[in-house]
C-alpha cells in the first residue's frame, strides 16, 4: 500500500475518465489525443484498455483549474466520442520513478475507497515513504508510479505503469512481499477495494512526446 501525506499533496492534477466502450479507431484516438494535449496546462496523458472492451483516460494537469476546463475545452470542437462511466479529479501526491525506461506496455490501478480514516492515511504515508517507495524506485520493471488522493472524499488510486504484463507482475509481487516495518499495523494496511489491470495503449508525456511503441495487447 503506497500512502499519501494528507497535508501535503501535490501540486499537479489528475482527471480520470472511465468507459465501458473504448474507440477502436486509431485515427480518432490520435485525434483526441491531440486535442486533449493542446489544452492549457496539459501534462500528460495514458489511455488504458482492458480485455472487456473498456478503458480509461488518465490525464495529468498543472492547476486544478485546467483539469476541471478539460472537457469543456474539448466540447468546443465537437461532442464527446463516447460515454463516460466515472470522471474524476485528483490531487496527484505522489510521482514515483522506476528504473526502467522506454513505453508502458501494462498498468495496474488500485481503487482505495473512502472515507479513509486519519488513523489510515497516517499508516499508508509512512508505508510509502518508508518500505514500499524505496522498493518500486529500484524495480526494472516499473517506470512510474502515480498516487492519487480526492481529500474530498478521502479516497485514493495508485496507478502502476510497467513494462509488460509479466514486468507488472513482478511490480505487484515487490511490493506486497515487502515486510513490515517496526510498529507498523497491518490492520491499517488492508489492500485497495478494487483493482483492474489495463493494456496501455497510449502514453504521452509533454517534454518527450508520445511512445509509439506502447503495448496494445490485454494486459
Amino acid at each position: 500500500m503506497v500512502g499519501i501525506d494528507d497535508s501535503e499533496v501535490g501540486t499537479m492534477f489528475a482527471r480520470m475518465q472511465t468507459v465501458a466502450a473504448r474507440p477502436q479507431d486509431d485515427s480518432l484516438v490520435e485525434r483526441v489525443t491531440e486535442l486533449v494535449s493542446g489544452h492549457p496546462g496539459f501534462a500528460g496523458l495514458i489511455l488504458l484498455e482492458d480485455t472487456a472492451g473498456g478503458g480509461a483516460m488518465v490525464t495529468l494537469w498543472q492547476s486544478r483549474e485546467d483539469a476541471e476546463l478539460a472537457s469543456e475545452r474539448s466540447r468546443a470542437h465537437g461532442p464527446r466520442p463516447v460515454t463516460l462511466l466515472s470522471d474524476d479529479i485528483y490531487e496527484v501526491a505522489d510521482d514515483i520513478t522506476g528504473a526502467a525506461t522506454g513505453a508502458p506496455g501494462a498498468a495496474l490501478v488500485g481503487y482505495f475507497d473512502g472515507p479513509l480514516t486519519p488513523a489510515r492515511v497516517v499508516a499508508a504515508t509512512r508505508a510509502g515513504r518508508d518500505r514500499v517507495g524505496p522498493v518500486l524506485k529500484r524495480l526494472p520493471t516499473l517506470l512510474r508510479t502515480l498516487i492519487l488522493w480526492d481529500p474530498d472524499d478521502r479516497r485514493f488510486a495508485v496507478i502502476h505503469l510497467a513494462t509488460s504484463p509479466a514486468g507488472l507482475d513482478a511490480v505487484v509481487t515487490a511490493v506486497t512481499s515487502t515486510e513490515l516495518l517496526p510498529g507498523e499495523d497491518p490492520a491499517l494496511l488492508t489492500g485497495p477495494d478494487r483493482v483492474h489491470r489495463h493494456a496501455v495503449r497510449t502514453y504521452l508525456v509533454p517534454d518527450r512526446g508520445p511512445f509509439p511503441d506502447a503495448g496494445r495487447g490485454p494486459a
